[in-house]
């Protein structure tokens, strides 16, 4: 194993590396001093909790999107490769395409099997489940806020954590599996403030869309069975109240 602390083969800078990380790291400072966890204080019927559901959508959407500007920034300043070819976006006719989709879709039925067993194993073990009911979405700007949310996090944690920081990690250790699984460790880290038992499904969903990535060579069936999984909350409210 080598260690290439300059990331020759990186696709961004060690300080632009550095950066992102940084921000990771502190992350829940961001989520304190924004006050954007106010919304697990506040009952769903609550006057004040779309206000607060809302500042929580807005705090954590704004910060992917910071990460995610920080990692194409550094991609586009080194020059190695696009981020097109970070997604893997070149597909070759309908066959692929569709493949790509029906991957997508095994990959959500995974995702949802996980959830379904941790609720079901560590479900008696949570005792804040009434203050994590308060971060469901009530009514329709909600769910929109929401969604918008989900959809955010599919594309930007794929292409921050399964694009760059696996490829940037790659780089550093030289070998895809201890690449893989410190990027696992990141990503799981970066979930912490829903709670310490939520990070085992956090982390074999992690682990799901780092397989599905690394054998398709694309971030594409990720993206779409991230969003989905975690917008699925606002497409089943909206079905039935819309």
């Amino acid at each position: 194993m080598r260690f290439d602390w300059r990331l020759r083969n990186g696709v961004a800078s060690p300080a632009n590396f550095a950066l992102l990380l940084s921000f990771l790291l502190i992350f829940p400072l961001i989520l304190r001093f924004t006050g954007a966890l106010a919304v697990a204080n506040e009952g769903p019927q609550s006057p004040d909790h779309t206000r607060a559901f809302l500042r929580f959508c807005l705090v954590l959407t704004g910060f992917l999107w910071t990460i995610f500007m920080i990692a194409f920034t550094g991609i586009r300043n080194r020059n190695t490769i696009t981020w097109r070819q970070l997604i893997g976006t070149e597909w070759r006719g309908t066959i692929s395409i569709a493949v790509h989709l029906g991957v997508a879709v095994l990959a959500f039925v995974a995702m949802a099997l996980i959830g379904s067993a941790s609720a079901a194993l560590l479900g008696p073990l949570q005792h804040d489940s009434r203050a994590f009911q308060s971060m469901v979405a009530q009514t329709p700007i909600e769910a929109f806020a929401f969604l918008v949310l989900a959809l955010s996090a599919g594309f930007v944690e794929e292409f921050v954590f399964r694009g760059y920081i696996q490829r940037q990690c790659h780089a550093l250790f030289g070998n895809m599996a201890l690449a893989s699984l410190v990027q696992i460790a990141i990503f799981t880290s970066g979930h912490i403030y829903q709670g310490w038992l939520r990070l085992l499904p956090v982390m074999l969903i992690g682990l799901l869309l780092t397989i599905t990535a690394l054998w398709r060579k694309s971030l594409i069936p990720g993206m779409v069975a991230h969003g989905f999984g975690d917008g699925l909350v606002s497409f089943i409210y909206f079905f039935k109240y819309l």
